[in-house]
């Protein structure tokens, strides 16, 4: 489970001088650090997993995601659970941050995947995920009446994102319409064929060094609104 309301930032000393290196955006890999800082410790989580097909060694078979899934999560208690992260984007009059609808049509893709191919054929109909959500980066917790309507109309949960490392969620992800339970069970079976998407891989450290450079900045300073 996630803890929602954890802020990052909080002891954050603002005495850091800034550097050329240091963010200025809220990125999609510090997006994806901050979801794996609210994730239970005892979650196993994969990022940005497209296909197992170079460790296949003398299997028939290989998993292929099209798009990739950006983070998945293992819980402990039995779910699996997909998320489509959008992070903020450089524009000329500063960050530009995402709607809901820049997500949705990706996470609806996740209802389907991964897809299960034997000597690539496709095995199973349907996807292996519980649940999925999608996670916009946002500068404030606000999220507009459209937004909402639009998020009732599909299968998908709905998180925001805020720089100081809060998530808030907007909508609880309803069951997987599509999931196949033998699809499930296959790629829970066989997780260790995601080595190069765990916490260890170098895809996680190049997302964890996102996440403490972004975490390190100090508070922004100015009158209080």
């Amino acid at each position: 489970m996630i803890n929602w309301s954890k802020n990052m930032t909080s002891g954050v000393k603002g005495t850091i001088e800034p550097t050329a290196d240091r963010p200025t955006i809220f990125t999609e890999n510090t997006l994806a650090y901050s979801l794996y800082k609210h994730c239970d410790a005892e979650s196993r989580l994969f990022f940005k997993f497209h296909h197992n097909m170079g460790v296949r060694q003398d299997r028939t078979w290989y998993y292929y995601c099209a798009p990739d899934v950006d983070v998945i999560e293992v819980r402990i208690d039995g779910p699996l659970v997909a998320y489509e992260l959008k992070g903020a984007r450089r524009h000329q009059s500063g960050a530009d941050y995402p709607a809901f609808y820049d997500a949705i049509g990706q996470a609806i893709a996740y209802l389907d995947l991964p897809g299960i191919f034997e000597n690539d054929q496709r095995e199973f109909d349907g996807g292996a995920f519980d649940a999925v959500y999608a996670v916009c980066a946002r500068e404030t917790p606000r999220v507009y009446d459209s937004e909402v309507r639009i998020l009732s109309t599909v299968p998908i949960g709905g998180m925001i994102a805020l720089p100081d490392g809060q998530l808030f969620t907007v909508k609880e992800a309803p069951k997987n319409p599509i999931q196949n339970i033998r699809a499930k069970e296959h790629f829970l079976k066989n997780l260790d064929t995601l080595n190069k998407h765990t916490t260890q891989s170098r895809i996680f450290h190049a997302i964890e060094d996102a996440g403490n450079k972004w975490f390190c900045r100090p508070p922004r300073s100015g009158p209080s609104t």
